[in-house]
């Protein structure tokens, strides 16, 4: 047990730069080899099938909803897979630093590919939905361990950069995403859009394995050690051998198993009691309030356990791997938790965003699936260009608070263009006011992750753990956001819907749940001007209300934002020394 903690966290203070050979490399910029290309490359096709999971769901709402008879639970689709996508961030670096980088992204893709098979050979929405929930966990790891990994290959200058091409893929498959989705919900069979991770997952574990070299070793030579190592295990030898104490201890504390059971029963018990609230349940009905409150104490509690009793119980005070998920001295910074703080919230308006700028088009205007998608290329090819010039920028200039502010504003302006389109808008309208929310979302993403990593004091023992949960923690907030995006948009729109339906005293509408209502009026579409037609705009109009709200919040937290940037070294410097306080 400890020679294998001491390789990987040997592997971990390498790779983070805390060691002279690589704070050199960093600030040298060498040249990246191929192996080094092909490395990233592998990383961006896992991100690639990792977002794509998210995105393609969007088309095959109405289809999955309308074969399998239950549009109230399509909301789990995108929350079956997003939710242990969050919960699950912070557990998949804490699992990397014990066991190392390569086997845990390379158990987190065999798990997305469990889950994604699952999703494609689904015979109900339940099992539909079992099958996100697989991939979600998978997809946590890949999210949080690509950018980890991709980081940690590079020196600090050139992070800003590795970290918009990794983003890239995200962008990339939401131009694709809905795409390939609505063709292959069109014109071949939804299940599709899950058979394809599994090729492209298959790729990306080969890339990887012929190019990353855990502590310094060949691929080769490490099925070697794996085979040689399982040939000598013995039932009797490992009894011997291993202290159950000490490892019931290990569990308990390297992986906050406490904090991490509440944390996680706190967010579950909270977002069902914002899904079932106004559908299931009236919204002031005792099983809807008792899921509310009890989901926000035991969050609150996980952070009390996390930030001030852990210690209290912690038998090994000084061993760095026994500590808290949410640790007080990294998250309860001002300069980290208010950029994760602007991740979270623009995350959660942009993804209500993404999900009924496709329902507008599909539900008012009986648009494909894949014309739904095509809709969305707007947003997904200014995000590209917006990343990219981020990584640019920064890297050469070292700015990152400007660019964080830039985006925050960008995405203000957007979510409030967005609040125009309604069922009498023009094509051009429909279309432009898509541009800004992807550029805000290129530019604030990329500098909330930088400017939270900048906050490392790196001359710290723990400073490789604290690399890795930093951004683990960022990857936490984005899923968690995106997560809460798509089950408050569904609770504004079905509540707004249902309201307005009542009001409106239309006879086929009448005593329906909206998943009839919405089931009736695919089958029975009577044009856009039509009254449900105006209703369904309407409300659509207050989830993008909603998105404004988080798009502003998330503005008010950039402008607090840390001043820390980079330090451009000049030409004729060897050290890098690449932090600056304005």
């Amino acid at each position: 047990m400890e020679e294998t903690k001491y390789s990987s966290q040997q592997e971990i203070e390498e790779a983070c730069g805390s060691d002279a050979s690589l704070n050199a490399r960093g600030s040298n910029d060498s040249p990246m080899g191929l192996s080094l290309y092909l490395c990233l490359a592998s990383l961006t096709l896992v991100l690639f099938i990792t977002a794509l999971d998210i995105l393609i769901v969007g088309t095959i709402i109405d289809v999955v909803a309308e074969q399998f008879g239950n549009y109230s639970k399509t909301g789990w689709l995108v929350t079956g897979y997003s939710l242990p996508n969050a919960i699950l961030s912070l557990i998949w670096g804490r699992f990397a630093s014990i066991i190392g980088f390569q086997h845990s992204l390379i158990l987190a893709i065999l798990i997305f590919e469990a889950g994604s098979l699952i999703a494609a050979l689904a015979s109900s929405m339940n099992m539909l939905i079992v099958g996100r929930v697989v991939a979600g966990v998978g997809g946590s790891g890949l999210q949080t361990l690509c950018f980890v990994i991709g980081c940690t290959m590079v020196g600090e200058r050139s992070r800003p950069l590795v970290i918009s091409i990794l983003s890239c893929a995200f962008a990339v498959a939401a131009i694709v995403g809905p795409i390939i989705g609505g063709a292959f919900t069109t014109h071949v069979t939804w299940r599709w859009c899950f058979y394809i991770n599994l090729p492209i997952g298959g790729l990306a574990i080969i890339m990887f394995l012929l190019t990353y070299k855990a502590e310094n070793k060949g691929i080769l030579q490490q099925i070697k050690d794996a085979i040689g190592t399982i040939s000598s295990f013995t039932f009797s030898k490992f009894r011997h051998q291993v202290n159950f104490k000490r490892l019931m201890n290990g569990i308990i504390f390297k992986f906050d198993f406490f904090g991490f059971a509440l944390c996680s029963a706190g967010l579950v018990l909270f977002l069902l009691g914002l899904t079932f609230g106004g559908n299931k349940y009236s919204w002031n009905s005792g099983q809807v309030i008792a899921y509310l409150v009890l989901g926000v104490l035991l969050f609150i509690f996980s952070l009390v356990y996390d930030f001030f009793l852990f210690d209290k119980f912690n038998p090994e005070p000084d061993n760095i791997s026994y500590r808290p998920l949410l640790l007080r001295r990294l998250v309860a910074k001002p300069a980290i938790i208010i950029v994760n703080m602007v991740t979270f919230l623009l995350c959660t308006g942009y993804n209500g965003q993404m999900i009924y700028s496709v329902q507008f088009f599909q539900l008012i205007f009986a648009s494909s699936a894949w014309k739904a998608g095509l809709h969305l290329i707007p947003i997904v090819i200014t995000n590209v260009i917006a990343a990219i010039a981020s990584g640019v920028i920064t890297k050469k200039l070292g700015l990152v608070k400007p660019l964080l502010i830039f985006g925050g504003v960008l995405g203000v302006i957007g979510a409030g263009l967005m609040t125009l389109m309604t069922n009498t808008s023009t094509k051009s309208t429909q279309i432009g006011v898509l541009l800004l929310p992807g550029f805000s979302l290129g530019f604030a993403l990329q500098a909330s992750l930088m400017s939270a990593q900048l906050q490392i004091i790196k001359d710290r023992p723990e400073a490789a753990m604290d690399f890795i949960e930093v951004t683990a923690f960022n990857t936490f907030m984005k899923s968690l956001g995106t997560t809460l995006g798509g089950v408050l948009s569904t609770t504004v729109f079905s509540a707004s819907f249902h309201n307005k339906v009542s009001r409106a005293h239309l006879e086929p509408y009448e005593g329906k749940t909206v998943d009839d209502m919405i089931l009736y009026r695919l089958q029975n579409y009577d044009g856009s001007h039509s009254t449900i037609g105006n209703i369904l705009s309407d409300s659509i109009k207050n989830v993008f209300w909603m998105d404004l709200g988080f798009y502003a919040l998330g503005f008010l937290f950039c402008s607090f934002s840390s001043n820390k940037k980079l330090i451009i070294p000049k030409k004729d410097e060897t050290s890098e020394d690449n932090l600056e306080d304005k």
